[in-house]
């Protein structure tokens, strides 16, 4: 039964992608050729739209030269923000929690190929995934951070948000040992669908490869759903991918690891989706708040249902008992006893978002993508491609003419000298080197102004070239060029920071819902001294006015707009230098002053700093202590000098 329903699902997905794929295959088709610009093709379009038979001979690459130039590898640094005042402390966890994930995930690669991906193809995609394959011997998965070439996604037709798409479809290449461990299915005589996922201009399909076909969609109660498939065998589905999923023994009923049983040895298990987890114990929040292991039963009013019931004598309002109520009333009995109480169950906590993330180049209205570079100077690469061929052709195809008189024999060759015997005085004035060089002045000019286009309409100016600036001759007009060049480039700085305020939230929804045990962190209090704490997220449970368990997820992420400075380490360090010489710490030579100023150079991680901090210290004790080991010192030292203790 199972195989015939995944053999009606994967019909309804290969439609679905089929459908989807045609109608994006003419941004598909864009891609490979931008790459190969990128890369200095050298085809040369005609004005029909055709390609000359014969290619550019010297191409002058300005498609990579804009590209490379707005390449910028700092990585934003989060700012996290709490909505309430009690949750402050939380959010400077978070945020050291996820300045440590960024320093472990390879984020410094991942940025490097994002930062020509983007500008190339108008954006790229990142997928956060929990992997339960990673972690340590005492703790279990770890957050996966995986770049993704806009060839490899296929979105929803007619839908430009992934937060608004109903399901998307993304294209991997995998080895057939990946599948194997990851699936436990077999694709021996499966061959690669898509080789061109691979790189540009792929020579055929590789031995050992296979095409995963991942198409992410929402079920119908608003979660994430997953259907994975090659060719034509199913590897997975999952109608809620983001639930908890327990391995029970099917012998005893007990959790594992889906491997062997701890308790009956049962190799034999059945997976099996759970919304709620069962206290066995009472948890202790960092601020010293408890959950309790054990809950009242409430009924169908919420309230707590009694349970042992007995019967005791009445009571007045001020606490007598009464034998008898007033007006001969005979004695009624009250009944109590103890509410009745079960396991805490706490609800898992879900990110019921997609795990994907595009990063835009630049907004393009009705574009999945942002605008791409690439496109925008396109016309410019194939006219510097034909200028540049043809400035070669005139000047390799030139040359030069000795003219000789015709009785006259000349041995030319590469010797220093020649040896040539005349008969008459004239025939000196004959021999003549006559130069064939044709004039490139216009081209090269036309050249010029072909690069400059390029450059305007990218917007890159001389300052970022690192070129000298002759239209800023002072200060402040050099400042002002700077500003204007950020400007232009400012609509691309701003996606870069939405991306990463996505990911931000992301990693911490993934580590709130996946993270079972507590993470060590590493932070810095206000001292600058290092903290070693740890991210516990049962910190984040809360419990509502009628008693019902809900996860506090409500923090506002964005980026910290001093992380440039502060990943420019030598820049930092000659502001604090400054900041010491004019005071900011204190008197410069007062040792109060040069601890502080080497607990901040320590932070930023200059060389040997925790050492002479540590030195000053002891300094500091010593001056502190020698009053204190001589009592009446400073008496004795004013009658030495004459004088009378005050």
């Amino acid at each position: 039964m199972k195989k015939q329903e995944d053999g009606g699902l994967l019909q309804l997905w290969e439609s679905r992608y089929r459908k989807d794929k045609d109608e994006y295959q003419t941004h598909l088709d864009r891609m490979d050729r931008r790459e190969e610009l990128y890369r200095g093709s050298r085809d040369i379009k005609t004005v029909r739209g055709g390609t000359a038979k014969d290619g550019a001979t010297h191409v002058r690459n300005i498609v990579l030269e804009m590209i490379e130039t707005q390449v910028d590898s700092n990585i934003p640094q989060p700012k996290v923000t709490a909505m309430r005042e009690q949750d402050e402390p939380l959010a400077k966890i978070i945020e050291d929690m996820i300045r440590n994930e960024l320093d472990r995930l390879p984020m410094e690669q991942i940025m490097d190929l994002s930062e020509r991906t983007c500008p190339i193809q108008g954006g790229d995609g990142f997928l956060a995934e929990w992997d339960v394959t990673e972690g340590t011997h005492t703790s279990v998965g770890e957050i996966r951070l995986t770049e993704l070439h806009p060839k490899k996604i296929i979105p929803q037709h007619g839908v430009y948000r992934v937060e608004d798409m109903e399901w998307y479809f993304i294209d991997t290449e995998k080895t057939k040992g990946y599948v194997k461990r990851r699936y436990g299915i077999d694709l021996s005589d499966e061959a690669e669908e898509q080789p061109e996922l691979r790189t540009v201009g792929s020579d055929g399909a590789a031995e050992g490869m296979v095409t995963i076909h991942l198409a992410t969609y929402r079920n119908k109660s608003g979660g994430v759903g997953r259907f994975v498939w090659v060719n034509d065998t199913v590897l997975e589905h999952l109608e809620d991918s983001q639930a908890r999923r327990l391995k029970i023994c099917k012998k005893c009923g007990t959790v594992g690891d889906g491997a062997k049983c701890r308790e009956c040895g049962s190799a034999s298990f059945e997976e099996r989706v759970d919304e709620y987890e069962t206290l066995t114990d009472d948890i202790v929040k960092s601020n010293g708040e408890v959950i309790p292991a054990e809950s009242p039963v409430l009924d169908e009013f919420g309230q707590p249902v009694i349970g042992g019931l007995e019967t005791m004598a009445p009571m007045d309002v001020t606490g007598g008992v009464l034998s008898q109520f007033p007006g001969g009333m005979n004695s009624v009995g009250l009944m109590t006893g103890a509410v009745k109480t079960e396991p805490t169950r706490i609800p898992y906590y879900k990110p019921n978002r997609f795990p994907l993330i595009i990063r835009k180049n630049v907004s393009l209205y009705g574009e999945f993508l942002g605008a791409s570079d690439v496109d925008a100077i396109e016309d410019q690469q194939n006219v510097m491609n034909k200028l540049s061929t043809k400035i070669n052709k005139k000047v390799l195809g030139g040359g030069s003419v000795l003219t000789l008189p015709a009785d006259l024999k000349l041995e030319v060759g590469d010797q220093d000298l020649m040896l040539a015997r005349i008969t008459n005085p004239v025939q000196i004035e004959q021999i003549q080197v006559r130069n064939l060089q044709v004039d490139i002045s216009a081209d090269l000019a036309f050249q010029n102004a072909v690069y400059e286009q390029a450059r305007q309409t990218i917007g890159v100016t001389d300052s970022m070239q690192g070129r000298k600036d002759p239209t800023a001759t002072s200060a402040v007009a050099k400042q002002f060029s700077a500003q204007q060049a950020a400007g232009r480039l400012d609509s691309k700085k701003t996606m870069k920071r939405v991306l990463f305020q996505d990911l931000f939230q992301m990693i911490f929804q993934l580590k709130l819902a996946y993270a079972d045990e507590p993470r060590p962190v590493v932070s810095y209090n206000d001292r600058g001294e290092r903290e070693y704490l740890q991210f516990d997220r049962w910190d984040f449970l809360e419990f509502d006015d009628a008693g019902q368990p809900y996860w506090n997820d409500r923090f506002l992420f964005s980026c910290d707009a001093s992380a440039p400075l502060a990943s420019d380490r030598e820049k930092l360090w000659q502001e604090n230098r400054m900041n010491l010489q004019q005071g900011a710490y204190g008197p410069p030579t007062d040792l109060r002053s040069l601890i502080l100023f080497w607990e901040v150079m320590e932070k930023e991680h200059y060389p040997m700093a925790s050492t002479v901090k540590k030195n000053l210290q002891e300094q500091l004790e010593t001056q502190a202590v020698v009053p204190q080991a001589i009592p009446g010192a400073e008496t004795a030292m004013t009658a030495l000098d004459g004088g009378a203790a005050v």
